[in-house]
């Protein structure tokens, strides 16, 4: 075998451009035809990035994956060209997917179709060789995008409940007296409710995100940046755990004022740094177990330590390139439709949830205020919380809870009770779907939850409704609002959830009875509030 390399020629300057395949105006065309159908999807997804705790980490996302692209540039401007038609495929599936987020009001959606578009323009103009050579940053891009709440609260309660058994397990080896109820960590001076906001959802997605980039700058082997990027998860969730076992300590030894304000949120900060250090010496580790070699990422290389000979290229693109007119036609067509079925949202007549009678025969019923950090996380809509009682004869409280959306186009939606009613210490025994009959005589499928602590027990019912439907399935509600924007031009929509204290040895199905007593008079009147 001769061992003899041929050395392929240097790019000239116009073969370097990164976009060849798109020249002068051409792909300026392109990009204001993007900036039309995206400005306004990218200006709330900046908004999202500001003002959502969660997601702060967001804005870093796009800047470390455009320094990946500038410091890969010259690697890039050598990879073969072979423009693929079927990169006009994923363009296509990127507008239809844009016009299903904007229409039926799915945020993930229209944003993850920005993605789809800018791999399918790499692939038509460039080719799948190109498209492979920037898979990291284009794969990375996906952390800029903030969960579907659909997805998110899936996780939010399971890292709240094990955040708090980790933290008590650590108050307990050092010897602090603490119970812990589902959520709630008892300790002699105050209980600690490890709420939403201390989950720990936040600092998981950011030590992530910061562990790629760690990695991507710090280690050549691919597995060992797998295996930092793993590492992130436990390490987030151990650093937050610790955070929860400081404040006990804190409240116990010190002052209970010290969980919150100043020194809660410094925790914060300080915890995340101390997360970074662990993930540093997670790294350290396995370099000193694993010595790290000589490689490096292989890009534009044929494995023998050569230059990739670069065969013949396409022509440039002609002044009208079939593949800009193809590409340049779909994205005008998109921006037009959706331009001409942009009209007004739809907003129904209806009256304030604030006019419900609280009057029901015997039944009188008192509001309960929200409080701020409670409708922060609701989101803008207008909610009911009030509580009924029955002194005649005497009954236990019915608790009336509704949550209104007149739109949820910005990404206001409903958060299921499936993960806010385990919270407080209460933990569910019982989740099924039930059949409520309606005074008419129709049933409707319902939620029935019942959640204990202690000696205690209470049962609630809860549905989704909107436009006249009723169903029990955040999955179906979350279908019918996106089916419903389309045709109707309409995403308002409500969640009803009554609840109450169980008696003793009293039957789901018996306390379901009692509560309907209620329920029964209050679903008549719920168009007028709940408009069909």
């Amino acid at each position: 075998m001769s061992d003899s390399v041929e050395v392929a020629p240097l790019p000239t300057a116009g073969e370097g451009r990164v976009l060849t395949g798109i020249l002068g105006w051409q792909g300026g065309v392109l990009l204001l035809l993007v900036a039309w159908l995206y400005h306004s999807i990218l200006y709330n997804l900046v908004l999202q990035w500001i003002h959502d705790p969660n997601f702060s980490h967001g804005v870093f996302v796009p800047v470390f994956s455009l320094f990946v692209l500038w410091q890969d540039r010259e690697k890039l401007s050598a990879v073969e060209k072979r423009p693929a038609w079927s990169g006009l495929v994923l363009v296509a599936l990127a507008l239809a997917m844009l016009a299903l987020g904007v229409m039926g009001v799915e945020l993930f959606t229209s944003r993850a179709s920005l993605l789809v578009l800018l791999a399918g323009l790499a692939i038509l103009f460039r080719g799948w060789p190109f498209f492979r050579a920037l898979l990291f940053p284009w794969a990375f891009l996906i952390l800029m995008i903030p969960l579907p709440n659909l997805i998110l609260q899936k996780f939010t309660f399971p890292l709240q409940m094990l955040a708090s058994q980790l933290s008590t397990q650590m108050l307990r080896v050092v010897g602090v007296p603490v119970l812990r109820e589902g959520n709630v960590i008892v300790l002699a001076a105050m209980p600690l409710d490890v709420a939403e906001a201390c989950s720990g959802i936040r600092s998981l997605l950011s030590l992530v995100t910061l562990a790629i980039i760690y990695g991507y700058l710090m280690e050549k082997r691919n597995w060992v940046r797998v295996v930092l990027a793993c590492a992130a998860v436990p390490i987030a969730v151990f650093a937050n755990s610790f955070r929860i076992f400081v404040t006990g300590l804190l409240v116990q030894y010190w002052d209970p004022d010290k969980a919150e304000g100043f020194f809660h949120a410094f925790q914060g900060w300080l915890i995340f740094v101390v997360s970074l250090i662990l993930l540093f010496g997670v790294h350290r580790v396995i370099n000193f177990i694993w010595k790290s070699g000589d490689e490096s990422r292989p890009l534009a290389s044929d494995g023998a330590g050569s230059r990739v000979e670069k065969r013949d290229e396409p022509a440039a693109a002609g002044a009208w390139s079939p593949r800009f007119l193809a590409v340049a036609v779909l994205m005008l067509a998109a921006a037009i439709g959706l331009q001409a079925r942009s009209k007004d949202e739809v907003f129904p007549a209806r009256q304030p949830l604030s006019a419900m009678p609280q009057q029901y025969g015997n039944w009188s019923g008192v509001d309960e205020p929200l409080d701020q950090p409670t409708l922060d996380i609701l989101g803008a809509g207008e909610f009911l919380d009030r509580s009924y009682e029955n002194a005649y004869p005497s009954q236990p409280w019915i608790d009336v809870f509704i949550a209104y959306f007149p739109s949820q186009k910005m990404g206001d939606t409903i958060h299921s009770p499936n993960h806010c009613l385990p919270g407080a210490g209460w933990v569910p025994t019982l989740r099924e779907t039930v059949e409520l009959k309606a005074p008419d005589g129709t049933t409707f499928p319902a939620n029935r939850y019942v959640v204990a602590k202690g000696g205690e027990r209470q049962i609630a019912l809860y549905w989704f409704q909107a436009h006249g439907r009723e169903v029990a399935s955040e999955y179906w509600a979350k279908y019918y609002l996106i089916a419903d924007s389309i045709r109707l031009h309409r995403s308002d929509g409500a969640l009803i959830r009554i609840m109450s204290p169980m008696y003793p040895k009293e039957s789901p199905s018996a306390a379901q009875a009692r509560v309907m007593e209620l329920g029964n008079r209050l679903l008549p009147v719920l168009d007028t509030y709940i408009p069909r």
